[in-house]
C-alpha cells in the first residue's frame, strides 16, 4: 500500500502514513495536478476516470487532465511521473509551468476526507489528441475542447460546448466528435473557489503568450 508524507495545516512535515488512512482520518498531504493544453491550437484536455476508484459514488465526470499523490520522500518535481503513468507521455518537469499551491479541505464521504496541498501546473502539449496513448487503465478517455469554450462552460455562460473525445475501447482508443455539458464537470470544482474557471482562464492567458505571474 502506497505510503505518503503527512503534514500539519502549516505544511510542516509530521510523519508518514498510507494514502487510505490519510483520507480516512483527514490527514494533510501533498498531491500533483496538471491541466494539459495545446497552446498553438488553444485547446485544453480533461480526463475521464474509470468507475469504482473511490468508496463513494462518483459519476463519469470530465476531471483535470493529470492528478495523483506524491509518494513518501518524493520532491515536488517527482510528481511528473503522474504524466507518464496516466497519459503515457515522456515529459520532464522542466516542460511544465507551475502555477501555484492550492490548500483545500472537503469531506467527500464519511471515509474519504480530502485535506490536500495541491501543487498545480500547466502542461503544454503541442500534439494531437490521437497521439496521446493513455497508458493507465484507470483513465478511460480524454476530452479535448477549445479554451474559450472551456471558460464559457465553467463560467456558466453556456450549458454545452463542442468537444472531441478519445475513449478506451476493446480495439484500442476510439476518437469521436460530440459535446461536453456543464453537468459533466465535477460540481465541487465549479463551486467554492471555482477551480475549473481559474484554471481555464490561466490556460487562456498562457495561450496568448503570457508566461509570468500566472499564479492563481
Amino acid at each position: 500500500m502506497t505510503e505518503i508524507d503527512i503534514f500539519n495545516d502549516r505544511y510542516e512535515h509530521v510523519g508518514v502514513d498510507t494514502k487510505k488512512q490519510a483520507h480516512r482520518q483527514g490527514l494533510w498531504h501533498r498531491t500533483f495536478s496538471a491541466l494539459a493544453l495545446n497552446p498553438s491550437r488553444r485547446r485544453v484536455l480533461l480526463q475521464k476516470k474509470a468507475p469504482g476508484r473511490y468508496s463513494f459514488d462518483r459519476p463519469d465526470y470530465a476531471d483535470i487532465t493529470v492528478g495523483g499523490h506524491y509518494h513518501a520522500g518524493e520532491d515536488v518535481e517527482d510528481g511528473v511521473r503522474e504524466v507518464h503513468e496516466e497519459l503515457g507521455l515522456p515529459v520532464s518537469y522542466d516542460q511544465l509551468h507551475p502555477i501555484g499551491l492550492r490548500q483545500t479541505a472537503v469531506t467527500l464521504a464519511p471515509d474519504y476526507i480530502e485535506r490536500e496541498f495541491q501543487h498545480w501546473h500547466l502542461l503544454p502539449l503541442d500534439i494531437d489528441l490521437e497521439d496521446i496513448p493513455l497508458a493507465d487503465a484507470e483513465v478511460t478517455g480524454l476530452v479535448d475542447l477549445d479554451v474559450d469554450d472551456a471558460v464559457a462552460l465553467a463560467a456558466g455562460d453556456t450549458d454545452t460546448v463542442p468537444a472531441r473525445f478519445a475513449s478506451r475501447a476493446d480495439t484500442g482508443l476510439r476518437h469521436s466528435d460530440g459535446t461536453l455539458s456543464r453537468a459533466e464537470l465535477v460540481p465541487n470544482y465549479l463551486a467554492l473557489d471555482q477551480l475549473y474557471l481559474r484554471l481555464f482562464v490561466t490556460a487562456r492567458r498562457y495561450c496568448t503568450g503570457e508566461r509570468g505571474h500566472l499564479f492563481w
